[in-house]
């Protein structure tokens, strides 16, 4: 019985030795922007709208990506025009212009190949 318990434990050790030899994983990230949209009368200083993101989603993970966290940006909603006092009162002055959506998937350890269009073009 002992023998099978040390056994045991030198392949136990055995095994975390290699596995935490192995070089780390690599992974690729993308940030997809999804501007929102007027959604009523007077929309340049109103709410902005964001449509349903599922077929995006969908297709990003068919891809093999993962959504690992969301972000927002936030913009002036009623411009002071220089004028402090010129939009008081109860409203917020800032909305949410684009909602980013952060994914990330294994890489194949490749740099990212630049698109045809960009090949002749000069840095």
């Amino acid at each position: 019985m002992k023998k099978v318990i040390l056994f045991a434990c030198l392949l136990a050790t055995l095994t975390v030795m290699f596995s935490c030899s192995s070089k780390p994983q690599a992974w690729e990230y993308k940030v997809v922007k999804v501007a929102g949209k007027n959604a009523e009368y007077m929309a340049d200083y109103g709410t902005l709208a964001f449509g349903d993101q599922t077929a995006m989603l969908n297709k990003m993970g068919k891809e093999g990506w993962e959504l690992i966290s969301t972000y927002t940006e936030i913009g002036t909603s009623f411009p002071n025009f220089g004028n402090s006092e010129y939009v008081t009162g109860l409203r917020d002055n800032t909305r949410t212009c684009v909602v980013n959506f952060v994914f990330k998937r294994k890489s194949d350890g490749k740099e990212a190949q630049p698109k045809e269009k960009d090949k002749g073009k000069k840095k």
